[in-house]
This record gives structure tokens, sequence and C-alpha cells, in this order.
């Protein structure tokens, strides 16, 4: 009796063994992504309330683009967004109330353990366009608790979508335009790599080695915080970089530098100004961008004039560099910009010798008091790529005579203007430096100024504006799809991108069409002929039928470019679009 009473608890021991297994097998891929999410701590991060700076619809446009900027941030899965209850109670426990201080980040930062704050506000709220859109531009931070400074933000210009036709009211429209410039700013700012750094070494108290340079993110004049368990303890600035490494001037000592600290960029986040109904993104320029020439070449006449000159290289004579590429581009705000870049010749190959390149633009072609085409730019002898954004710049150039000259002489450019959307331009590049001549027993050592070398056209493109399919639009026919956008200015031919891949750099899950040639001036309609998508994507990736998410985006870019914009994934050379996203419908499998 006892052992058939074992035998039966043993069978239904391993029944509802087996029985578990099953269940919990079945269960797991609905709970997989919820379990992890409880194993894995995420960043903390606290929205407070924006500000509407538009004129436009008071406290309740302020509120709704604080709500829609926190609501990207949670549905990114990438941060724990602290409810707005418990931010405002900790708000009135410190009394404290925005707009805060640094010391305010800093105490509100500890009291919810959070590493960041998100602030921002509503800049513009406008109406454009037939059928009308509304328009809204957003700028959003992400504020240090550790400095109180930016470390990342955007500003971000969202449109409602089109509705010819269309007679509700204008909030409609308003709350719809935020929510899409909420997305976009998440967007823009999710995908910047904050630069970052290593302290390596202190050199004599003002300056420090660190362990990222160019590739880094790095760049002269860039400021930054120097962190150590989560307290600012110092500040330097940037004055030279290489490819993998970077020396900063010591700006604040503060609580004392060292070894092992890290360093943080601090984010100057462009201003938004609104003017006649016209609204303009302005990038603030560096700090002591307008000077830092002459405090790097400060150590180099103090310690310099001392004999590290090379000779010149019987093959290349005077001519610093082999080529000179000018390519088109847009940053991570889908700002435009030139990016000028060169290979050197073996002339130019003695760092120490390298003084200073001076870049010269087609269109600003005024003389100095020596005769010379003033730039519209400079960059250190160790840099081989200069940006050429829209903003006015301000530096002091080396002026020389033809002959070369004993004496380093500096003078002002303030300022260079910037390039302009929709225009053509060339680029020369020269080279300063160091010449050791022995002339009768005697020593000299001239500062000269080498030929110039050209580069071909690049022209100065805006991303395109996408029409249709609107963002974000569902239940798309994929077999007739049509796409539609606004011709940017000085653009004559496009492609069209769709991908399940939100970053387009998987191109086996994405496709590319044909180049579309068209002369329509700026901000006229282009469009697509239909396309089969389930034919051209979605067949081959094995998901015909399926409603599935795809982005599309558009590039830009024109003929005459030479070699033509930067070479994005796959290598193709267009400035690209914001991208947009649409559901495609689910359809019944063919007969």
């Amino acid at each position: 009796m006892k052992t058939r009473m074992r035998r039966t608890w043993a069978t239904r021991t391993a029944y509802l063994g087996a029985v578990s297994t099953l269940v919990v097998g079945l269960l797991y891929p609905l709970g997989a992504a919820r379990a992890y999410a409880q194993l894995v701590q995420l960043p903390r991060i606290a929205v407070l309330d924006f500000e509407n700076k538009s004129g436009y619809g008071g406290a309740s446009i302020a509120r709704a683009a604080t709500d829609a900027v926190a609501s990207e941030y949670q549905k990114s899965g990438k941060y724990e967004v602290l409810a707005r209850g418990e931010v405002e109670q900790q708000l009135k426990d410190l009394d404290l109330a925005p707009p805060l201080t640094k010391t305010g980040y800093l105490r509100l930062g500890r009291a919810l353990q959070t590493e960041s704050i998100i602030t921002g506000e509503v800049n513009a709220v406008t109406f454009v366009g037939s059928p009308k859109q509304a328009q809204v531009v957003i700028t959003v931070r992400v504020i240090d608790i550790a400095s109180g400074e930016p470390i990342n933000g955007a500003v971000a210009t969202g449109y409602s979508n089109r509705r010819p036709g269309y007679t509700g009211d204008d909030d409609t429209l308003v709350q719809e335009a935020i929510r899409n410039a909420a997305f976009e700013a998440v967007r823009t700012i999710n995908n910047y790599t904050i630069p970052e750094a290593t302290i390596l070494t202190t050199r004599a108290g003002k300056e420090v080695l660190l362990n990222r340079g160019i590739r880094g993110g790095l760049q002269p004049g860039m400021e930054m915080i120097v962190v150590r368990r989560g307290e600012e303890v110092g500040r330097i600035r940037i004055t030279q970089v290489s490819d993998s490494d970077a020396v900063g001037e010591i700006i604040d000592f503060g609580r004392g530098i060292q070894s092992e600290d890290r360093a943080r960029a601090v984010y100057r986040v462009p201003t938004v100004q609104v003017r006649a109904g016209k609204v303009t993104t302005e990038h603030p320029r560096r700090r002591g961008e307008g000077n830092k020439l002459l405090r790097s070449l400060g150590p180099i006449l103090v310690i310099g004039l001392i004999a590290f000159g090379v000779a010149r290289a019987s093959s290349g004579g005077n001519t610093p560099v082999q080529q000179v590429v000018a390519e088109a581009g847009a940053d991570g705000n889908f700002e435009p910009f030139v990016r000028v870049s060169w290979k050197t010749t073996l002339f130019a190959k003695s760092a120490s010798d390298t003084i200073q390149w001076q870049i010269f633009r087609s269109d600003f072609i005024g003389t100095d008091g020596n005769g010379n085409l003033r730039p519209v730019g400079v960059t250190p002898g160790n840099q081989n790529f200069f940006i050429d954004t829209t903003v006015p710049r301000t530096f002091n150039y080396a002026s020389l005579p033809r002959e070369g000259s004993e004496d380093l002489s500096l003078e002002a450019v303030d300022p260079a203007p910037g390039v302009a959307p929709g225009r053509s331009y060339t680029y020369q590049i020269a080279l300063v430096y160091r010449e050791r001549i022995d002339a009768e027993g005697t020593q000299l050592i001239l500062f000269k100024l080498s030929d110039r070398v050209r580069s071909g056209q690049a022209t100065v493109l805006l991303p395109v504006q996408l029409l249709t399919p609107v963002q974000r639009s569902e239940d798309v026919d994929p077999k007739d799809v049509r796409f539609s956008w606004l011709a940017a200015e000085g653009a004559n031919a496009y492609r069209v991108e769709v991908s399940t891949d939100p970053t387009f750099n998987d191109r086996n899950r994405t496709f590319t069409s044909a180049e579309i040639l068209s002369t329509a001036v700026g901000g006229s309609p282009v469009s697509t002929e239909r396309i089969n998508l389930e034919t051209a994507l979605l067949n081959r990736l094995g998901l015909t039928g399926q409603r599935v998410t795809l982005y599309w985006r558009v590039g830009a870019r024109n003929l005459g470019d030479n070699p033509g914009p930067i070479p994005g994934p796959g290598g193709l050379r267009y400035v690209w679009s914001r991208p947009f996203e649409f559901t495609t419908q689910e359809l019944p499998p063919s007969p």
C-alpha cells in the first residue's frame, strides 16, 4: 500500500513538473521583455515643465510639450521616466521652482537619484501652407546634475499632417505638431554620442592630456566638465586634437584635476529666434573661438623658433596637399554644412613645422595689406579637415608677405560669413609653415605661406521636407505607394530609401530607388512614380501581407558637385532628410 502511494505521488509530481515546464515555456516570450526591464536598472530621468515662449496657447501648450517629450523618452525603452507627481512633490519639498540654478539641479537630481534632468521650451507656434499646417519649434536640453550644464539637446520642428478640407480647430493641429516635434527631438538626442574622455595626465597644473581625439568627437575650442564620482571637480577647454588624443587647457582647477578623472563635453544648444514670423536657428560659437589661434601659437613662439624644420621634399615643392575634397552634409540637427578635408604631401608631413592651415572659399575674395586673399577659416597645423557651417565666425590668421617673414603677424577676420543653403562653392587650402634658411653662416627662420590647392564644387543643401506618406500614416497599401517631398534649393537629383531599419544602416533591409532627376525650384513638390514595396522589399524579407512599420527618407544632391555629399550607408552621396515612418496594411495571402 505504501509502495503504491509513493509511486502515485512520484507520477503526479513528474506530471506537474512537465506541465509547469510547458506553461513556463509558453509564457516566457510574453514576459521576457518585462522581466528583463525589471532586472536591468535603467537610467532615471526627470522631465521638468517646459516654458512656453511662443505667445500662443499659454500654459496648456507648455504642458503638452512636457508630456510629449516625457512620453517619447518612455517609449524609447532606454530610460525610467519619473512620474510628474513625484517630481512636483520633490520640488515642493526642496522649496525649488523652475527655472533652476546649477545648485538647484544638483539638489533636485540628488533627491530624485537621477543622472540628468530634461528641460526645454516651446519656441514658436506658427501656421504654414495650404491646406493649413501647424508648425511648432521646441528646444530640449539634457542637464547634467553634476555641473548644471547641458550635455545633450536638440532644436526640433514638428508639423501637423496635411488635411485637405480640414475645418477643425487649430489646437488639434498644434497638439499633433508638438507630438511630432517631441519625437524628432528625442530621436536626435538618442542618436547623439556625448564626447567623453579620460584624463591621462596633467601638465604643471595648466594642461591635461586626454585619451580621445577627433575619432571620439573632440574638437578644438570644446569646453568639457571634469567629473569624479559624479561630482564636478574642474573644467578644461580643448586646444589641440589628433586622431586618438587631445590636449586641453585647465580653465577651472576647482577641486583639483587628477588622472583617471572623466571629462564630458558641454553641449551648446542652438538658440531659436523668431523674426517677423520667420523661425531661425543660430548655433553658438565656442568660447575662445576668436582668439584660439593666439593661445595655440603662444607656446610655439615661446618655445618655438627652435630649429625644428624639415627640408622641402623635391617631389612636392611647397605644395602642401595632394587632394582637397569638399563635401556637403547635414549634422545631427539636420543643419547643413560643408566638410573640407585634405591629404598632405611629404612637404607638410612634419607637425613641428606646420603652423596653421588657411581655408579660402570662392565667394570670399577680399585681400589684406600683404596682398593675400583673406581666408574664410583656419585650423591648427595638425588638423586635416575644416567644417564650414551657416554660422559666421571670428578668427585670427597669419598674414605674410610673399617672400616670408621673421615675425608672425596676425590679422583678424570679424566675421567671415557662413555658407548659404542652395549655393555652390569651391575651396582652396594653403599652409603657414616655418623654414630654415642658411645664408653666409647665419641661420634665419622664416614663416611662409604655401601654394593654394583647389577643391571641386560642393552645394550646400537643406534636407528636403517630406510630404507623403505623412508621418506615422497607417494602413498604407505596400503595393501602391507614391512618395512626395518639397525640392531642396540647389539640388537636381534625388533618391528615396525605404527600410525596416530606422537607421538605414542595414542595407539588406533597405530599398533604394533609382535616381530621380528634377529641376524643380526649392519648395516645389517632387514625387516618384507609384512603387510596389511588396515586390521591391517585403517579399525578400519574408514580410509579405504583414503589418510592418517602414521608415522612409529622401536624399538630395547637385550633379555638378565633385565628388558629391558625404557618403552615407551604402556609399551613396546624398544629403538625407529626417525620416518619416508609416505602417502597411495587413493583406490576405495571394490566391
